[in-house]
């Protein structure tokens, strides 16, 4: 998974490990997926790099099945059943499972055993860190991206919340987001944490003397000790890499392959032993994907488990699966939204991408009033929602548009508001500052009484942790009006103001700094209030 602020040259990246031409190079628009393109010899952790690469799942059932011979017929054919539930879906069913697969064409010729590769490019936009969530996970090995020019120190508290589009600059974000899904704190004996990051600067010609190239490597050697230094999330780090995408041989980037090699062989999960039917199942769905399904619901995928070459019946069994599944980035899959399998990513973040983009140029859309609230509120209705749908080729969609919703809840991307037809888009707040706020609403006034503070410290605090936190207030508090606009709720990022009742004369503020989550319950009653 490749990560880091937008035009550091990921995208320039993955080609060049693709070894393609980067001469028409946009930037990403989400995430994309690059999948069947390279697979890695574990013996000697080089690349095999192509178009449509096979997974040897024909070699892998013949090592799980030795010493007992299996014969390849590669003439076999297999009768294909055809099942058509009510929503019009037609799974793909070969009667005869393990002649499909032992029929299906492998290049692999040698005896030499592969592991499949994929790539994630993620784009930089501030608009997708909160979608990235969705994908991120303790199975892969991330390469965090930054450029060699850039100062990757913090600036102080501003960062966080009134220059929140700056904040994928720093590399502490990009630690954060990937340490919350370590799967231990517990450091392995060569004292490092899963999942594995490779720090890659890009920019390296732009250092034409070596003199001046070791000391900008020193200031950065420097400035990660800064940030990073006695926090446990350093111990992500396995490796730096200084690279520049445009002057450096392909020599260069097949030492950056190997890296990545390497660090995966030294990954907890590596080599696990998982049933052999598990093949079979996920053969099965890749036969469907290819028919071109992108969703399925948990019933249709338990009629394929169920199918007699695989005969997984227990439904625990099956949940086992689909987590596996889930955390490799094969499908997408929340046990709480049964309804909505993905088999693809890749579409749900194209779904994603119509509601939060930073390409959406649509102008008939620019003279609508929710349009204004979305960009300057964070606030979206479902009509809205519909035409960014529509507007961006997603029709697609619209038939998901209720599981979507789902998603998007569950993952703090949309938090309905009460008796509304609009959502708010925690990570589209506006931001303020804290004496703004205290000058809108008066708090600094006799007029306010203010309990002392409620402080939750923590040792690791990602700023994106408060976007969580505020829907969580937001699903049980009224946000307060703006006192100088009633259509404007003070929402921002960081700081919250809510109504405890509906007097709207009792608030709480919730707010967030470096490490600290902090509330104070406000009252502007004309009666003198003795707060505990």
């Amino acid at each position: 998974m490749i990560v880091g602020k937008e035009s550091t040259g990921k995208t320039c990246l993955l080609k060049r490990l693709l070894k393609e031409d980067i001469s028409n190079v946009t930037s990403t628009d989400g995430v994309d997926t690059v999948v069947r393109r390279c697979k890695i010899n574990i013996a000697d952790g080089s690349w095999i790099i192509g178009k449509d690469i096979d997974d040897d799942k024909v070699d892998r059932i013949k090592r799980a099945l030795s010493p007992l011979v299996m014969q390849d017929d590669s003439t076999t054919q297999s009768k294909v059943n055809l099942y058509k539930n009510n929503d019009k879906k037609i799974l793909v069913l070969p009667e005869d499972l393990l002649s499909n697969v032992f029929s299906t064409p492998t290049v692999n010729t040698t005896s030499n055993q592969y592991a499949l590769c994929e790539l994630w490019d993620f784009a930089g936009q501030k608009e997708f860190y909160a979608t990235h969530q969705a994908f991120l996970t303790s199975s892969a090995v991330y390469l965090v991206v930054a450029n060699m020019e850039d100062d990757i120190r913090k600036q102080g508290l501003g960062q966080c919340f009134a220059d929140y589009q700056n904040i994928g600059e720093y590399v502490d974000f990009w630690f954060d987001s990937i340490h919350c899904h370590r799967t231990t704190d517990k450091r392995a004996r060569n004292m490092h944490l899963d999942p594995p990051i490779i720090l890659v600067f890009t920019g390296k010609d732009k250092y034409d003397k070596e003199a001046d190239l070791k000391k900008r490597k020193k200031e950065l050697n420097d400035q990660l000790d800064q940030v990073l230094g006695l926090q446990s999330k350093y111990h992500h780090l396995h490796k730096k890499w200084y690279l520049s995408n445009l002057t450096d041989t392909d020599e260069e980037f097949v030492k950056l392959q190997h890296a990545i090699s390497e660090t995966a062989r030294k990954m907890d999960n590596w080599g696990n032993a998982f049933p052999l039917k598990w093949i079979l199942l996920e053969h099965l769905i890749e036969i469907n994907k290819n028919d071109g399904k992108n969703i399925i619901n948990l019933n249709d995928m338990s009629k394929l488990a169920k199918h007699h070459d695989i005969n997984i019946l227990e439904k625990d069994e099956l949940l086992l699966f689909l987590r596996f599944q889930h955390n490799v980035g094969n499908i997408i899959f929340f046990e709480n939204i049964p309804d909505l399998i993905i088999l693809k990513p890749q579409w749900l973040a194209d779904a994603f991408r119509c509601l939060v983009s930073d390409r959406i140029d649509d102008s008939s859309l620019h003279y609508l009033e929710d349009w204004t609230l979305f960009t300057r509120q964070g606030k979206i209705s479902e009509s809205l929602i519909t035409k960014l749908f529509e507007t961006k080729d997603g029709s697609q969609f619209l038939g998901q548009k209720n599981n979507l919703h789902k998603v998007m809840e569950k993952l703090d991307i949309l938090v309905k508001i009460e008796n509304s037809n609009y959502y708010i888009m925690p990570s589209q707040m506006p931001s303020s500052t804290f004496e703004d706020i205290c000058r809108e609403f008066g708090i600094l006034t006799p007029k306010c009484e203010r309990t002392s503070w409620l402080c939750f410290k923590f040792i690791f605090l990602p700023p994106s942790f408060f976007n969580h936190i505020s829907a969580w207030f937001i699903k049980e508090y009224i946000p307060s009006n703006v006192a100088s606009d009633s259509t404007s709720v003070a929402l921002y990022r960081g700081i919250c103001v809510f109504d405890i009742d509906r007097s709207g004369v009792t608030k709480i503020l919730v707010t967030m700094s470096t490490d600290t989550i902090a509330l104070q319950v406000l009252s502007f009653s004309e009666k003198t209030q003795t707060f505990g």
